[in-house]
């Protein structure tokens, strides 16, 4: 989002960083419904169900933000909240998952204990 401030007054910049974040986000919700398989495969309408809910709420309330926001503030600024709340999001991850082993199983899919059940 903050590469828009700069690339704003050309078409053609803009119209790159479009293309990209568009691929680039293209397999975010793959892979999250992928992950979300993997740690509950007894129990996937369900898990299916309420990732499709959560998103969608995910998606509401973040346009409702980004809508009040432009409402308040000019193009700018907005590009600048969505990019500061962007890299607090970011280095919130990382500071959660610092420190926690990456454990992989069979396939490339990540080992998930079951509540109740002891990992594969």
């Amino acid at each position: 989002m903050l590469l828009f401030l700069p690339a704003g007054g050309s078409l053609v910049a803009a119209t790159a960083l479009l293309l990209v974040w568009g691929l680039a986000y293209g397999g975010v919700s793959v892979s999250a419904q992928h992950w979300l398989m993997a740690a509950a495969p007894r129990r996937r309408e369900a898990a299916s169900a309420l990732f499709a809910g959560v998103f969608n709420a995910a998606i509401a309330l973040g346009a409702l933000a980004g809508g009040r926001a432009a409402d308040r503030f000019d193009v700018p600024g907005t590009l600048w909240l969505g990019g500061t709340l962007a890299l607090l999001a970011a280095g919130t991850a990382v500071v959660a998952t610092a420190g926690r082993p990456a454990s992989v199983g069979g396939h490339g899919h990540a080992v998930v204990q079951e509540e109740g059940r002891p990992a594969r």
